[in-house]
């Protein structure tokens, strides 16, 4: 076998030449390299490869150069190059835009093969091999041999150049692991810290994960067993990795284990606020129980009022636009066919609902007063409507949902006190304000719901901590101060930040409306940041486009469903009648008909200190002349006829307090005079009737009355 070498050697000494120029140069490298090697064992290039170890680089494609690599190429995958020694000048430049099309597409494959170490390795291997192949060939003659070895290899090099195994499509290179881009540096920095010598290897401490921007992206560390550690040490280690990576990273160290080591886990990036419109529009649900009041950060605000706590409360300063919000109810209810009743003792507030079908608008206080008495029946006697006995029932007078709409609560609280005490002189509590809060806590299964508008929530304008509950939805609009923040969602709600500049700007409680968030200090979050619909240019053509209200609400009468048994019922719970139309508190009217500003003013009746009360049956003088008319009991029966038709019903006989009783003629004289006669009955041993206590109230039937003070024609002038 020698022998034929030499023989060819000595027969083509140029063949022989070249032959060795092609294999015996890098073999001669490889065995200089490693001798070099092995006379400086201790400079640096400890990681230099052997002369095998060149040969095996050469055939597998890799970089010759001992060291890290310099692209992120693989077998069959084209790589990216790695940028480790960029200038300042270099990070500043603007990126250059990938072109798109054919013609780009061509010169990105012209640009990546321009780049060497970027190729896939089995490129290089076919291009390394192609070389001294096609020389050794050539020499000897078999051309035809290496034109098609040369077709061959351009044809598989082009191939592997721009393709992968899987797919063929143009150079697709593999971005930058994290590893080939932070790994050299950082590793340099913490061998020396961690006390390791250049021989360790990267990847058997040091570990990086392949994208270092993700949320959750984690970054392992080996500690060796004698480091000793130390605050300064662990602050150097940690400084090294966290300073070297994007974004925000937290450590965990495990040092009690058998193989000790410290994990760093990427933050979750913060999220990018969002920011609410300026204005939004109001978007019509169809439901009655379910309203859109406007845009939050999850989306459109939608409040559930058939929940257990189904009533509305908006507050907020003076001009904040708490009447704008009123709006909003106000429409959804008599959208879905319901009747809205407005208590506006401010005279001014909900001006695009005046006149409109299905919504009637009280100013006056005592016409007020009225209405709330009228809702308050008619949520009892609707009450009925949903026991066993009347289930189902859809007759013409079967109730139907109704809105009570009041707005300032506040106002209307201190007008209807100084009503009955200085107007009318009476004494104790007006009992309206009890109304309001059986009201709140009844109206949900009568569907009878209540929208309030008020400054704050606090306990002296509802009057019970149970009554205030009751308001599921607690909304701010605007400007709101501590105090006001605390009592509508408690002192431990954290506070809504938000921009009480912008017109319709405010909060909205998440209770019945959506699941409530937990906050990280295990807070519940009960208010959010909400952009309310702005409805008011809107509210005059939705409400024209309501189905009209029935004819017994154009004509002021009262609820349908209400019948005398149960003002009866209600009378005896909550001393209703004498607020009904025709009521001693009336003042004289007999319906339920707002007032419009005609130029007169109903006069309501004074409360004389003595002498006889004033029938209410009787018209009441109005200035500029004429009278109220007479009491309709096809509306509302008069007072005195209560009774009678109470006992054609089947009921209880009526029982009435002495007052009450002055109130509707059956004793004529006033509340002092007849309880002066009370007193001096029984002063002269006479036997008075024991009646039946009411509320704390000594109540007695007509007879038990009449049985001491005679009949009413007689009774005026007795003693």
């Amino acid at each position: 076998m020698y022998g034929d070498v030499w023989a060819w050697v000595a027969a083509e000494p140029g063949k022989a030449a070249l032959a060795a120029l092609m294999f015996g140069v890098p073999v001669a490298g490889a065995l200089a390299q490693q001798r070099q090697k092995e006379r400086a064992p201790g400079r640096p290039g400890a990681g230099a490869p052997s002369g095998p170890g060149l040969l095996a680089r050469f055939v597998s494609g890799r970089d010759l150069k001992a060291g890290d690599p310099s692209s992120s190429a693989s077998w069959w995958c084209a790589g990216t190059a790695v940028e480790r020694d960029r200038t300042a000048a270099d990070l500043a430049a603007d990126p250059v835009p990938v072109e798109k099309g054919a013609g780009g597409a061509l010169r990105v494959v012209a640009a990546g093969a321009g780049r060497w170490s970027c190729w896939p390795r089995a490129a290089r291997t076919v291009v390394r091999l192609a070389v001294p192949a096609v020389a050794v060939s050539g020499w000897c003659g078999w051309w035809p041999a290496v034109v098609a070895v040369v077709v061959a290899l351009a044809l598989v090099g082009l191939a592997a150049a721009v393709t992968g195994p899987a797919v063929f499509g143009w150079w697709r290179p593999r971005p930058v692991s994290a590893d080939l881009v932070h790994g050299p540096g950082m590793w340099a920095a913490l061998r020396p810290v961690l006390g390791m010598g250049e021989e360790e290897r990267r990847g058997r401490w040091l570990h990086l994960p392949e994208d270092v921007t993700g949320a959750g992206a984690r970054v392992l560390l080996r500690l060796p067993a004698g480091w000793p550690g130390g605050e300064a040490g662990t602050r150097a280690v940690d400084a090294i990795v966290t300073g070297r990576l994007p974004g925000e990273w937290t450590a965990h160290w495990r040092r009690t284990v058998a193989a000790p080591f410290v994990e760093w886990v990427r933050d979750a990036a913060p999220e990018t606020p969002k920011v609410l419109p300026k204005s939004v529009e109001w978007i019509p649900a169809g439901d009655p129980l379910k309203i859109h009041f406007g845009e939050t950060l999850d989306g459109p605000a939608y409040v559930h009022t058939g929940t257990a706590t189904p009533h509305i409360g908006v507050s907020g300063e003076t001009g904040s636009g708490k009447s704008s919000i009123l709006y909003i109810p106000l429409v959804a209810a008599r959208l879905a066919g319901w009747l809205v009743t407005v208590i506006d003792p401010k005279q001014n507030s909900l001006v695009e609902a005046h006149g409109k079908s299905g919504v009637r608008i009280h100013t006056e206080t005592y016409e007020c007063c009225m209405a709330v008495a009228e809702f308050f029946v008619s949520m009892m006697a609707a009450e009925k409507y949903n026991s066993r006995r009347y289930r189902g029932y859809s007759g013409s007078d079967a109730p139907v949902g109704r809105v009570l709409v009041i707005d300032e609560l506040p106002s209307f609280r201190e007008f209807v006190a100084a009503w009955w005490k200085y107007i009318i002189k009476e004494r104790g509590f007006p009992p309206v304000l009890i109304w309001i809060q059986l009201i709140l806590m009844q109206g949900r299964s009568s569907n009878h719901r209540v929208v309030l508008g008020t400054h704050q929530f606090s306990l002296d304008v509802f009057g019970s901590t149970m009554a205030r509950d009751q308001v599921g939805t607690k909304m701010v609009v605007g400007e709101v101060s501590a105090p006001s923040w605390a009592v509508a969602y408690g002192a431990s709600a954290p506070l809504v930040d938000y921009d009480e500049t912008i017109q319709g700007r405010g909060v909205i409680s998440l209770k019945g409306r959506r699941r409530k968030k937990t906050l990280p200090d295990g807070r519940v979050e009960r208010a959010e940041e909400i952009q309310y619909a702005y409805i008011t240019p809107q509210v005059a053509g939705l409400l024209d486009a309501c189905p009209p209200a029935p004819a017994w609400w154009e004509a002021g009468a009262p609820a349908p469903w209400i019948t005398a048994r149960d003002i009866a019922r209600a009378d005896s719970a909550a001393a209703v009648s004498d607020f009904l139309p025709g009521g001693r508190y009336a003042g004289g009217r007999t319906d339920l008909t707002p007032d419009t500003d005609t130029g007169t003013l109903v006069t309501p009746p004074s409360m004389p200190s003595s002498g006889a009360m004033p029938n209410v049956s009787r018209p009441v003088a109005v200035s500029g002349g004429g009278a109220a008319p007479a009491v309709a009991p096809a509306v509302a029966p008069d007072l005195t006829e209560l009774a009678d038709q109470v006992a054609a019903e089947g009921v209880e006989e009526q029982r009435y307090t002495i007052a009450q009783a002055c109130a509707v003629g059956i004793i004529r004289k006033a509340p002092g005079a007849a309880r002066q006669y009370k007193s001096a009955w029984i002063k002269a041993g006479k036997e008075f009737p024991e009646g039946e206590m009411i509320r704390g109230n000594a109540c007695y039937t007509r007879a038990e009355l009449e049985s001491v003070f005679g009949a009413p024609e007689e009774n005026a002038d007795a003693v």
